[in-house]
């Protein structure tokens, strides 16, 4: 199974929302959770960014129609 990284920060609106739409790629992808703060901190004013294989898939406000394009074409 392959592994997305999803960088987030506490008390992130964006964060929370994001989380809920790619909530469906759990069936496909193993999700790690990742505080900026603690790690991938050139993403401190990009958060939240979902990355597979350090490329970033998405950012900021989530689109469930454009993690799917970045992620399969």
């Amino acid at each position: 199974m392959s592994e997305l990284i999803f960088v987030t920060t506490v008390n992130c609106e964006l964060c929370n929302k994001a989380k809920v739409k790619i909530k469906f790629l759990k069936l496909f992808y193993q999700i790690s959770e990742v505080d900026v703060q603690t790690d991938y901190q050139e993403f401190l004013l990009r958060v939240p960014v979902l990355l597979k294989n350090e490329k970033i898939i998405e950012e900021g406000i989530f689109s469930r129609l454009r993690i799917l394009k970045n992620l399969f074409f």
